[in-house]
């Protein structure tokens, strides 16, 4: 966790993802498409039955993707879980809109994710 951030423990796994994420080819591929399609919406939680991964979704109206980070590996790259056509194919999970993408395809943590833990 950087020593900027006044997160709690529980929030550093998605600290170190967003990081890794936004030094990722993953990012360059939002940043396109944010080019081409708009602002997204995101989300950052924990993957299913893999506690040191973390999933990371951006969505857009008529598209969405989603990449692994494994931050028990900090060798393994970012790597594509899934992508889609539809919001609704998403799991509830992967809705909790709780993160946000700039116009450069960078991610970052909302205020709300922030202010817990």
């Amino acid at each position: 966790m950087s020593a900027k951030s006044n997160r709690g423990p529980y929030w550093a796994p998605f600290e170190r993802a967003v990081a890794r994420f936004n030094s990722s080819e993953a990012e360059r591929t939002v940043a396109g498409l944010t080019r081409t399609l708009g602002t997204p919406t995101a989300s950052i939680g924990h993957a299913a039955g893999a506690p040191d991964e973390v999933r990371i979704t951006v969505a857009w109206e008529l598209s969405w993707y989603q990449w692994g980070v494994d931050i028990g590996d900090e060798l393994r790259p970012v790597f594509q879980i899934d992508k889609g056509s539809e919001v609704d194919q998403l799991d509830p999970a992967a809705r909790q809109w709780n993160a946000f993408v700039a116009e450069d395809g960078r991610l970052g943590l909302t205020r709300e994710i922030a202010s817990h833990g």
